[in-house]
């Protein structure tokens, strides 16, 4: 039975009966994103999509478009979807439902080196973004998808624990690389900016708000335990000490430099636990001497 939602919430009836949702199979229930993005019903017997109407005046297509015609493989973390253009009404992208971050987080019960590694493939997408000379601009944990093997299972496009970054409705495509672009005017966003700043060097721009969403994480994640002092350094870090730059950006590492840090991180993470539990085994073995 269908859930009725006002019109503010509902999907635009344009859309509903679009031949290509219907020809899918395709029936939108609750809203995801104010007016414009909205999910299937759950269904146990069938996998869940959503589907997001495209805002005018964005790049939101191209980039997808652009980013689809590279591999699928990270250090990609693009979410496979199609884009389907609308005629006379707006394009919008069907694509598979999948778990935000912090559900992810909930439901697999992570541990640190699993949230490390999580935020290294954040990480990872950035600066492949980079790379392609396009800033998301609006990074925080709604943007931030993570499949389990259920999903993956469900999804056969899909990769079990692999990140996948959503929503380019206000990134940018610029001529310039990390290193050499100058501040641009900051998009409406969920993230407040420093010092009131209204123009800021947009890929540094990405790194300071990856920064501050994970430090909203950790402070979800270990609210009731000690934050391991590395990564309470590492986040200052990322966030950097802004000093009000209008041209290219030195408050903060690059997504590269940033990643690279973060992958010596985990790879000393997991030999310091493979330690520990050698230490744990070897007391005890002689216990039982």
């Amino acid at each position: 039975m269908a859930a009725h939602y006002g019109n503010t919430l509902g999907p635009p009836e344009w859309l509903n009966k679009h031949p290509e949702l219907r020809s899918r199979g395709t029936e939108l229930a609750a809203p995801l994103k104010p007016f414009c993005a909205w999910r299937t019903y759950r269904d146990p017997c069938s996998p869940d999509y959503a589907v997001k109407v495209v805002p005018l005046g964005c790049e939101e297509v191209e980039i997808y478009e652009q980013l689809h015609r590279l591999s699928p493989a990270s250090p990609n973390h693009t979410l496979p979807c199609d884009v389907i253009s609308s005629g006379t009404q707006q394009p919008f992208l069907i694509m598979p439902f999948v778990d935000k971050i912090l559900n992810y987080a909930d439901n697999t019960k992570w541990d640190l080196l699993l949230m490390l590694d999580t935020f290294r493939q954040v990480l990872e997408g950035i600066e492949f973004l980079h790379h392609q000379n396009i800033a998301h601009m609006d990074m925080y944990e709604g943007q931030v998808l993570v499949a389990d093997e259920v999903l993956a299972g469900v999804h056969k496009e899909l990769e079990a624990g692999k990140v996948y970054i959503i929503d380019f409705d206000v990134s940018k495509r610029l001529d310039r690389g990390p290193g050499h672009q100058h501040a641009v005017e900051l998009p409406q966003c969920a993230c407040k900016p420093p010092l009131g700043m209204t123009r800021f060097d947009p890929y540094s721009w990405d790194v300071y708000c990856t920064g501050k969403m994970f430090n909203d994480i950790v402070k979800w994640s270990y609210n009731d335990s000690p934050l391991p002092w590395i990564v309470r350094r590492y986040i200052d870090w990322l966030i950097g000490n802004e000093r009000g730059c209008t041209t290219v950006c030195r408050c903060r590492p690059s997504a590269r430099r940033a990643r690279q840090v973060l992958s010596v991180i985990v790879w000393g993470t997991r030999i310091w636990e493979q330690c520990v539990n050698m230490v744990y085994c070897v007391r005890d073995l002689r216990k039982t001497d």
